[in-house]
């Protein structure tokens, strides 16, 4: 049975206020608020205390996608190609040995361990993703200025792009070990080519169109209309973008921060401090409904139940992050901050790694799709927890924190 409207609503006034208050207890604390926040979701969650039943998940999955898009939007703004095109070899590099170590690192340690084949491959296609939406959050508290931060957000986005492909290559064999059918090259490798560049394609045009928009009507306008201007403009095509994504079964992530990047570098100084600042002034209860609706479907007894193979993917997966992103910046001309701290601000996990954990469950017996359903989202309760924690304290002690710290050093 539906759920009712105005029991959703009462339920995101119960996440706002215990998301807000968790938020600030964390500061208190020295610890980041989206950390906080999803506790706080942890904590009223079906799980936990049960303040929201867990038939309120679906409806709120909508909140989480719209806000997704915005953060995926606001990568894209950062993206500007004079400056990409200067680190472009350094980014390429750090992404791509990033991704390769790490995938490498989960699938050595996973088969030396446990002796199975489709479960190496199955997790080290999961283990490359990061998510954006925590590493945008903290850099954006700290407003953080610094070669490691301009190396990160790049990364981060062109990574979602390698982790798709990479996701779709090692499930495809995956599933073929587990039933024995042989492995598809439609599944591995030409839907994830078409998933990514339809994506990008449409989130460019998306974007000039923006950018026309911008220069043909808004910029015309006086100075103290154009923000909430911007802000009706750039929702509107921010939630055609999430609609079109959904609809089409493409990329949420890669249509709004494409479109993001071609607005950018099609306007002005001026004009992207004033939508930037709209967009942020906008979104701060939608900052906070996202990351505690983010925990309130993660279970702190999945540890439990999932036992060592959980632990030593969570340690896989650290360990190939870090790792695999000092040797990417070693091989470039990157600062020593770069290479030391890049990995770490890299380690949060969820948005598209749920979303491929999703598709492989829809290929896996039941059996296999409990087992690394498990394992997954006890990787993605800690990570989510602990990452933001680390990226900020990374970016502390790289001195690009322009806020008083959170944290002590």
């Amino acid at each position: 049975m539906p759920m009712d409207a105005y029991t959703v609503l009462l339920y995101v006034g119960v996440i706002l206020f215990f998301g807000f208050a968790f938020g600030k207890a964390f500061e208190r604390m020295r610890l980041p608020d989206v950390t906080g926040y999803i506790v706080a979701g942890v904590v009223i969650g079906p799980y936990a205390l049960n303040l929201i039943d867990m038939s309120a998940l679906a409806p709120l999955s909508v909140i989480t996608n719209i806000v997704l898009g915005i953060i995926a939007y606001q990568i894209g703004t950062e993206l500007f190609i004079p400056v990409i095109r200067r680190n472009a070899g350094a980014i390429v590099t750090i992404t791509m040995v990033h991704a390769l170590i790490t995938a490498a690192v989960v699938f050595f340690g996973v088969f030396v361990i446990f002796r199975e084949w489709w479960l190496a491959f199955a997790l080290s296609g999961l283990a490359v993703a990061s998510a954006p939406a925590p590493v945008m959050q903290v850099i954006k508290k700290l407003k953080a200025k610094g070669p490691v931060k301009s190396t990160v957000i790049p990364v981060v986005g062109l990574l979602d792009i390698v982790a798709v492909i990479v996701f779709a290559l090692f499930a495809s064999i995956a599933v073929s070990l587990v039933d024995g059918s042989p492995i598809s090259v439609q599944n591995a490798i030409v839907t994830p080519f078409y998933e990514v560049s339809v994506s990008v394609g449409i989130g460019a045009v998306m974007g000039l169109v923006l950018a026309l928009v911008s220069r043909w009507i808004i910029e015309r306008l006086p100075k103290q209309e154009r923000y909430l201007s911007y802000l009706a403009l750039i929702m509107a095509f921010v939630l055609g973008s999430v609609w079109v994504a959904e609809r089409h079964h493409l990329s949420l992530i890669l249509i709004p921060l494409s479109m993001g990047m071609a607005f950018t570098n099609f306007i002005d100084k001026e004009t992207f401090t004033i939508q930037n600042a709209a967009l942020n002034n906008f979104g701060g209860p939608f900052i906070v409904l996202f990351f505690t609706i983010a925990g309130l479907g993660l279970s702190p007894g999945l540890m439990v139940s999932a036992g060592l193979l959980a632990i030593v993917f969570i340690a896989l997966r650290l360990v190939g992050k870090v790792l695999g992103s000092h040797l990417g910046a070693s091989l470039t001309t990157c600062s020593p901050n770069v290479k030391r701290y890049t990995g770490w601000c890299l380690l949060p996990q969820a948005g598209v790694t749920i979303g491929m954990l999703v598709a492989l469950s829809a290929m896996l017996p039941e059996r296999e799709t409990q087992l690394i359903q498990t394992v997954v989202l006890s990787s993605i309760l800690i990570f989510q927890i602990i990452g933001p924690i680390v990226m900020q304290h990374s970016l502390i002690k790289a001195g690009e924190a322009r806020l008083e710290s959170p944290i002590t050093n």
